[in-house]
């Protein structure tokens, strides 16, 4: 006898669990999604300071010592990334060891 797929189904039951991970996935991809302006993505505060593992504290002093660049949009705060990233890169310094 043939079989059936209904709702109490393994085959079922792992479908609707791989298509809820397909929406969790999507909706991932979307929350982390930055459309790009003039080829540059730009990063909000919160992403910076998740980024710099930084304080807010912190990032309005970087800011107003105008250690990083940033700019508003629409009432926005936001930074561009390749300027974090240089300004990471200018400022590295590598660990010295104790011997």
């Amino acid at each position: 006898m043939d079989k059936f797929i209904n709702y109490e189904s393994e085959e079922f039951k792992e479908l609707l669990a791989q298509i809820e991970q397909s929406i969790d996935d999507v909706q991932d991809v979307r929350d982390k999604h930055r459309p790009t302006l003039a080829d540059e993505r730009y990063l909000s505060g919160e992403e910076v300071m998740e980024y710099l593992h930084i304080s807010p504290r912190t990032l309005q002093t970087l800011r107003d010592k105008r250690m990083i660049c940033y700019t508003t949009i629409g009432g926005k705060i936001l930074y561009p990334e390749k300027e974090l990233q240089h300004v990471l890169y200018n400022n590295y310094q590598s660990p010295e060891l104790p011997f």
